[in-house]
């Protein structure tokens, strides 16, 4: 963050905490208390108001509850295992995590969950998603972006897919160069980005704006997935999971050269986001400054420590000593 913005993010984001946890107060199953070291909360929230500064408290209470949300449906196609959209007892399938999407991608286009909120993860989960996408749909520039919001859930769990038939040895890993671009989508930033632009944009809104962003967008994807997996790649060696370093190494590297290479590669990224954000039109200023922001702080972020055990507590401790 930049030092003279993170007074008044930190206290942004602690302002967006309460919302977002009243939102998902009943859905204690899958998302844990805030003040949890398992809780994404805080780190939600803080990303939110680090993208968004100038933001009104509801967009970024509105912008944490997505992350923290997907974050729990990114933690069930990963963990969870038994009945599974009605499937036989048994780890998730491929099959699987696509009904899932597509199911999330209907709730948002209109379709009921008539039944209540359940006890498991995933009912608890479908039910959170209702209940922001019913909040997101109060915003102006929402219509505009919902289809290609549906399209993109269904994009992603086919990636996601994709993913679990790699790491559940269904098909050998992939290549290095065949791995990013499905990472870059598993990683969600695309999802993020698209709500962020109905939540955030000006309403009535032209959906073409996602076209002409999408090359900065991909770019700022694939940066993230890419310091993410360095900071994950131990927890992922244990789980099985194809991740850039890991790949790297069964390709012959030795962890610490791996690391370098993907680092490396990071670096090089980072320099074509920054020139791509600089051919913006003047009219997506606002998403060139908040992609950079997000970016550079998420990155920073995960090369640096892990999305939990940063608590709410620990936002406003935060919070605190940078008043003033």
């Amino acid at each position: 963050m930049p030092p003279e913005d993170r007074g008044g993010i930190l206290r942004a984001a602690l302002d967006s905490a309460p919302d977002v946890a009243r939102l998902l107060s009943p859905y204690t199953a899958l998302f844990a208390d805030g003040d949890s070291a398992g809780s994404r909360l805080a780190f939600s929230c803080l990303s939110a108001a680090a993208t968004f500064p100038g933001a009104r408290r509801e967009q970024i209470a509105d912008l944490g509850a997505l992350s923290t949300i997907l974050f729990g449906v990114d933690d069930i196609t990963d963990n969870v295992t038994g009945s599974v959209m009605g499937s036989v007892m048994g780890r998730w399938t491929d099959q699987d995590v696509v009904a899932l999407f597509r199911r999330l991608s209907s709730v948002l286009v209109g379709e009921r969950i008539e039944t209540g909120p359940g006890t498991t993860p995933m009912e608890q989960a479908l039910h959170a998603w209702q209940t922001w996408c019913d909040r997101f749909h109060g915003y102006g520039a929402a219509a505009a972006y919902a289809p290609l919001l549906a399209e993109q859930l269904e994009l992603t769990g086919a990636a996601m897919a994709q993913e679990s038939v790699w790491a559940t040895g269904g098909e050998p890993w992939p290549a290095y160069a065949d791995y990013l671009p499905n990472a870059t989508v598993t990683f969600l930033y695309h999802t993020w980005w698209l709500a962020a632009l109905g939540i955030c944009g000006p309403g009535p809104a032209d959906a073409a704006a996602w076209e002409t962003v999408g090359q900065v967008t991909e770019l700022g994807a694939a940066c993230l997935r890419l310091a993410n997996d360095v900071r994950t790649f131990e927890r992922e060696r244990s789980e099985g999971k194809p991740n850039a370093v890991l790949i790297l190494e069964r390709a012959g590297l030795r962890t610490e050269a791996a690391v370098e290479q993907v680092s490396a590669h990071i670096r090089e990224l980072n320099a074509d986001f920054t020139r791509a954000l600089a051919g913006l039109p003047a009219d997506l200023a606002w998403v060139a400054d908040g992609q950079r922001r997000c970016v550079f702080f998420s990155g920073g972020w995960y090369m640096a420590r892990d999305t939990h055990a940063y608590t709410v507590q620990d936002l406003a401790a935060d919070a605190d000593a940078h008043r003033g």
